[in-house]
């Protein structure tokens, strides 16, 4: 005996976690390597549940998540719901590839024994375009002489000549997102000579000065889509010397989504040569 399919879903809505307006990863247009979270609610309690995802709007032709690289299940996609419960989730990653194809996620729930429901929310992922990138401020200031004032340690009455230090501002911005984000930054200066570089703060307008935790990653807030970099050169007479900023570790958080153009990550400034000098003094 055939058993008539019936409504055991009482309120059912697919919750696809994602923000609308900007471009950005949605969990109806995830960008190719973001993590979704898909949730279903007003599920009748002691039912078991399946997600899948299809490449058709009837849930034919199942894919397998085993063999299939364009997505990955990072949670469970099977259960049951305990009395009092009533939503079901399941995290999906889209992986490079996605943007080849539409695909069907179902959610079916079925009475232990009986009959079962399904719904269905398409999915169109696109390439992955959120991108953190470095540049001059301004971007065409790209040369510039060594600092000789003395708010940067320059000290033209000091019994020994001393130098002093250039500081340098770098923006690194976000494209394409609106949640937190992060990096590592890396600075590097050639030649080297085994002289002081630093970087003296990250600064975004909401954020306010970052502090970076163990792994020298610093989080931004979302409402910041750039963030300022603040870095300070010891001088050095004599040479010319490039100044690199270079991020590294790139990613939305909430999504997990890594950086989609690692060409525009790193940007160079040249600090120009001065001329050697050294005492002064009179007879």
């Amino acid at each position: 005996m055939t058993h008539p399919r019936h409504i055991i879903v009482s309120v059912l809505a697919f919750l696809a976690f994602g923000l609308a307006g900007m471009a950005q990863s949605t969990s109806t247009r995830p960008y190719e390597g973001a993590m979704h979270t898909y949730s279903c609610n007003g599920i009748s309690s002691g039912v078991d549940y399946e997600f899948f995802i299809a490449s058709d709007v009837e849930g034919y032709f199942i894919y397998d998540d085993a063999t299939t690289a364009e997505f990955d299940f990072l949670t469970s996609p099977t259960g049951s719901l305990a009395a009092g419960q009533s939503v079901a989730s399941v995290d999906i990653r889209w992986n490079n590839g996605a943007s080849l194809h539409i695909y069907q996620l179902y959610l079916e729930v079925t009475i232990p024994g009986g009959c079962s429901n399904r719904i269905r929310l398409e999915i169109t992922p696109q390439v992955n375009g959120f991108d953190l990138l470095s540049e001059n401020v301004p971007v065409t200031n790209t040369r510039s002489c060594p600092s000789t004032s003395d708010t940067d340690g320059f000290n033209a009455l000091a019994s020994e000549y001393d130098a002093g230090f250039t500081t340098l501002q770098f923006l690194v911005r976000r494209e394409n997102g609106s949640r937190d984000w992060s990096f590592v930054p890396s600075l590097t200066v050639n030649p080297d000579l085994s002289l002081g570089k630093f970087i003296i703060s990250v600064t975004g307008n909401n954020t306010g000065v970052i502090t970076p935790d163990f792994d020298n990653r610093y989080m931004v807030y979302g409402s910041d889509n750039e963030v300022l970099v603040t870095v300070t050169i010891e001088n050095a007479p004599g040479y010319t010397r490039d100044v690199m900023l270079q991020l590294t570790g790139q990613r939305e958080e909430q999504t997990n989504l890594p950086d989609g153009n690692p060409a525009n990550d790193k940007v160079t400034h040249t600090i120009e040569v001065i001329p050697l000098i050294g005492g002064m003094g009179g007879v």
